[in-house]
């Protein structure tokens, strides 16, 4: 009778902590999900706006260097047009990507600020050259002063690129272990029945070796003292 009230109560435990893994099991995975979703998600917009800053920083570059050409190109006033509405966007992306929370809180930040406004400034007084027409000046300006900041806005641009990158490459390194972690505690807890039939059974050997070892005793006894007689 008390055999079968364990076995019934053996039977319910593990439902019941079967069950309980299973909810705990869905609540966890969802919220890990959740949480590593929005970390991954808030680096996707930076490295879409690096992209299109970068695009439109070597588009200036580009229409710069067409404008300032020796030949005077037949679609100059466009040319300027567009070199003042890409320098523009460019400017406005950089904002954004400086207010952005994933750069707010680095030391980044201020790199790209200072660069973003230094390089602003020679495109601006790049532009006011083209628009003067002053082309002999333009080019030697670009060539000596708004190539230099350039390349210093790139290296600042790849850099937070490259930190943006490795942060999503360890996001998902985190997700994976925690993932593991997970699994074990809930295989640890899934599989506490085994572990007790396992121990009671290590007992019981341990158990009936201790009580063979005392039945045999006497008998020991006994046949040395027969020999001895």
């Amino acid at each position: 009778m008390l055999l079968h009230r364990l076995k019934f109560l053996l039977i319910v435990a593990l439902l019941v902590s079967n069950l309980l893994a299973g909810i705990l099991g869905i609540y966890y995975l969802q919220t890990l999900n959740r949480r590593y979703a929005a970390l991954l998600e808030s680096r996707v917009p930076l490295l879409d706006h690096l992209r299109t800053l970068t695009r439109e920083l070597g588009a200036v570059q580009r229409l710069a260097l067409r404008v300032t050409g020796p030949v005077r190109d037949p679609h100059w006033p466009e040319l300027v047009r567009l070199l003042d509405e890409t320098s523009n966007n460019a400017k406005t992306h950089a904002t954004e990507i400086a207010l952005m929370e994933s750069v707010r809180e680095t030391r980044s930040r201020s790199a790209l600020l200072t660069e973003s406004l230094d390089y602003d400034e020679k495109a601006d007084a790049f532009l006011a050259l083209v628009r003067r027409q002053d082309t002999g000046p333009a080019r030697d300006f670009l060539a000596s002063t708004l190539r230099p900041a350039y390349r210093r806005y790139m290296l600042v641009l790849d850099a937070v690129a490259a930190r943006t990158q490795n942060e999503g490459n360890d996001l998902s390194a985190d997700y994976t272990e925690d993932s593991e972690h997970f699994g074990n505690l809930l295989l640890l807890v899934t599989g506490w029945p085994l572990l007790l039939i396992g121990t009671l059974l290590f007992l019981g050997v341990i158990l009936t070796a201790i009580l063979v070892s005392t039945m045999r005793v006497p008998g020991l006894i006994g046949s040395h003292a027969t020999d001895q007689e």
